[in-house]
């Protein structure tokens, strides 16, 4: 499995769940040789064909008991950096699985266990794009689950700033974004930065929002920008110009990206990023007549 992981190019993604399998069950033996077969088990999944790979996973039950706690095991802060960020691209395979169960997969202790081992692993591995795309997926799935969302420890929301990049293509994200009813529980959580930073991506996805949901966010940053006009926050320590100034330094990443392609070029990237452009243009619109010293 180690030298076929290197070379890539999986075609029968069940062979290794059924590898994954075998090693996560050993391991919960209390075998400690399990965790490099594991660790390739992943890799062989993140080489093989997505479309081959959500098959093999849809013949699959990732939330019976000793395949949860065999993941668990995984991302426990003890062991090898490698295996736990292996472990961090994996779970976006099984999130939706995991997070948007009927019923809690795990107990009270097991997922708050769980979370903090998680947040943990995110915060030590180094942020590649793959990494980042990885942890997002995940955090917002338990941010969107009823189940999960009372284990995300206050400190751990600001893990959502380290992370505050969107990829375009995360899925499923307009689910998360266009919850009105998850705003007013991000509302209630026990750090205020949890509520600053969603409306932070909010803005970033500006256009991707229902109007209905771009008219709850624009009344919710109101009440930001109000309570910070009434506790004499200046400029620097607003928050809702943190918003303008995310938005805008994303703007000017994606014109730097459009400079090589002619203003009329048909090229599909160049297509996305004037799209994505025209899309910032109305978020900072929007921001602008929100931003402080603006009537509210």
């Amino acid at each position: 499995m180690h030298n076929a992981c290197e070379e890539g190019g999986f075609e029968d993604a069940q062979h290794i769940i059924t590898f994954l399998n075998y090693h996560l069950e050993s391991a919960l033996e209390g075998s400690w040789k399990h965790d490099e077969p594991i660790q390739d088990a992943f890799c062989a999944l993140a080489h093989t064909s997505d479309t081959i790979t959500a098959e093999a996973l849809r013949q699959f039950d990732p939330t019976i008991p000793w395949f949860v706690c065999g993941i668990s095991y995984t991302f426990q802060d003890a062991k090898p950096l490698k295996l736990r960020e292996a472990a961090l691209l994996f779970l976006p395979l099984i999130s939706d699985r995991w997070f948007n169960s009927r019923f809690p997969i795990m107990d009270p202790i097991q997922m708050s266990n769980f979370f903090m081992n998680w947040a943990s692993a995110v915060e030590d591995v180094e942020k590649t794009p793959a990494v980042q795309k990885a942890a997002l997926s995940v955090l917002f799935g338990m941010v969107n689950s009823p189940h999960w969302r009372p284990y995300i420890v206050p400190e751990k929301w600001m893990l959502l700033r380290s992370l505050m990049s969107v990829p375009d293509d995360l899925q499923p994200l307009c689910r998360y974004l266009n919850n009105s009813e998850l705003m007013e529980e991000i509302k209630k959580v026990d750090n205020p930065m949890a509520l600053v930073l969603w409306v932070e991506i909010l803005w970033l996805k500006y256009t991707q929002l229902s109007p209905k949901m771009q008219i709850r966010l624009e009344v919710i940053t109101k009440e930001i920008a109000q309570n910070e006009k009434e506790a004499g926050l200046d400029l620097s320590q607003s928050n809702v110009n943190q918003y303008l100034t995310n938005t805008t330094l994303e703007l000017g990443k994606v014109e730097d990206a459009l400079k090589p392609y002619t203003i009329g070029s048909t090229e599909p990237i160049a297509i996305a990023l004037r799209e994505k452009a025209g899309n910032l243009q109305q978020a900072l619109r929007a921001l602008n007549a929100i931003r402080p010293g603006s009537a509210l």
